[in-house]
């Protein structure tokens, strides 16, 4: 969902797993305080609360549940909870959800069981009781990349029937930006996703997207709600992440890897996802942890795999049509790169990519893409440029090595980290398989030991955390 500005840059291998842009995080979340919300009491006192990133405010009726307490009996035990983690462009993602009975209103909007967005200048009321107005404070390097406005600027509004356009931007690419938007029925946020329409391009191949979403309904595929367009853009609305990527979520970690326990919910549920899709004959085709967001804040995040834009049908067939990004290509999509008349299969090319990303997850780093043939490993961190953005994307020279090692196949399992993760190692060697044929599919990787051995375990905090909350 979250389009991206790349910048090109230059930048020197590090020789540990961490790198500048993890440095860059660290001080960014020892800083002081990112937000803060300002509220007058009851009784006319006028009060600030605090917010650092990992630091997260509960609010609510209950001492021991709250870090700001309001005794009211409107205000249920826990009514909300304010999160700031770090975007994807560098800049910060404060988030309120509401946890209550009786909801938020957010700028004069009512909202309900649902994780909202704030930005600065905005005010959120528990009904019959205190509002609260976030001051955002920008202490970092990337104030010009965070997507929040001054608070002198005046937010617009595009009327599209239940839904509001608002003029706050979530991001922006090439050919599409992401608006946030008001669900007025729904009485939640939702992402809007604007493509400028092409003169004479075919309406139906401008809707592909947008008609291929519309038709699925998964915990963890990013939901389409509605689809509109005028003669100058479409416009998409999307189910409304507040948790950033998988990417920045693992760079910006206290280790720069996660904890094998995270690491196996979240794969279980992308490969949930992933069969899904695969069920359907529906391929990914650009599946990365950049486009696999985080439904909210917090440890063990509910995932949604997003940005269908490369998605394709009837994906047993062979396309000679290559897509994707290539650190996350198999063997089979960089031939077909290099040789025109080569073509491959999209399901086996999402196993693959969901091999790398298991390997990303557990090790912080990438099993083909990294800086220097003399390196035996990087971080992913070190693979980005001086603005923080993915570099090795963009560099022809590194995109040849990358391409040979893909072909090559050979993968280096650091004994440190994988010496007690054999089982994940053996599920990792069964997705990067060289042979389309011979790779794990999406069933077998459902049903391999590594996710097998801990299946009761993962199916009943499935069903606690994501199946209750999807309707």
């Amino acid at each position: 969902m979250e389009a991206q500005t790349h910048s090109l840059g230059s930048t020197q291998p590090v020789p540990s797993f961490v790198s500048s842009k993890s440095a860059r995080s660290q001080t960014l979340s020892r800083s002081d305080v990112c937000a803060k919300f300002v509220t007058t009491t009851t009784d006319g006192r006028a009060e600030e609360i605090t917010l650092s990133i990992g630091k997260p405010i509960t609010i609510g009726r209950n001492p021991s549940l709250c870090s700001y307490v309001i005794p009211d009996i409107v205000v249920s035990s826990l009514h909300c909870k304010i999160h700031a983690v770090q975007s994807s462009t560098g800049g910060i993602i404060v988030s309120c959800q509401d946890l209550s009975t009786n909801g938020l209103i957010l700028n004069g909007h009512k909202i309900r069981k649902a994780s909202v967005i704030v930005m600065n200048g905005d005010t959120f009321r528990i009904p019959a009781s205190q509002t609260f107005q976030c001051i955002l404070k920008w202490k970092h390097l990337h104030e010009k990349y965070a997507s929040q406005p001054s608070q002198s600027q005046t937010q617009s509004y595009k009327d599209l029937g239940r839904f509001l356009i608002t003029s706050h931007c979530l991001g922006s690419g090439s050919y599409a930006t992401v608006q946030l938007a008001l669900d007025t029925t729904g009485h939640q946020q939702a992402a809007c996703k604007i493509i400028r329409r092409k003169e004479g391009n075919d309406q139906r191949k401008e809707m592909k997207e947008a008609t291929l979403l519309m038709n699925l309904h998964h915990p963890n595929i990013n939901r389409v709600y509605a689809v509109d367009l005028d003669p100058e853009f479409l416009y998409i609305m999307l189910e409304l992440c507040t948790g950033g990527d998988l990417f920045t979520y693992i760079t910006t970690h206290s280790k720069h890897r996660l904890c094998e326990g995270e690491a196996k919910y979240i794969m279980y549920q992308l490969l949930k996802g992933l069969k899904y899709l695969h069920d359907r004959m529906i391929s990914h085709r650009d599946l990365k942890p950049e486009n696999i967001l985080l439904f909210s804040p917090g440890p063990y995040p509910r995932i949604q795999i997003a940005d269908f834009g490369l998605a394709r049908p009837k994906a047993y067939q062979e396309t000679l049509h290559v897509c994707g990004t290539i650190s996350y290509l198999p063997p089979e999509g960089i031939l077909a790169l290099e040789h025109k008349h080569l073509g491959y299969v999209g399901m086996p090319a999402d196993c693959w990519s969901a091999g790398v990303t298991l390997f990303a997850m557990l090790t912080g780093s990438h099993p083909f893409d990294f800086a220097s043939s003399s390196q035996s490993r990087v971080s992913l961190d070190d693979i980005v440029d001086s603005q923080g953005f993915v570099l090795s994307q963009h560099v022809t020279s590194q995109d040849e090595r990358t391409k040979q090692r893909i072909l090559d196949g050979k993968i280096c399992f650091h004994e440190p980290i994988w010496g007690p993760l054999r089982d994940a190692k053996i599920l990792v060697s069964h997705l990067l398989v060289s042979d389309p044929r011979d790779r794990a599919t999406v069933y077998a990787a459902l049903k391999s030991w590594w996710i097998c051995m801990d299946l009761e375990e993962l199916d009943q905090a499935y069903r606690e955390r994501i199946r209750v909350h999807f309707t």
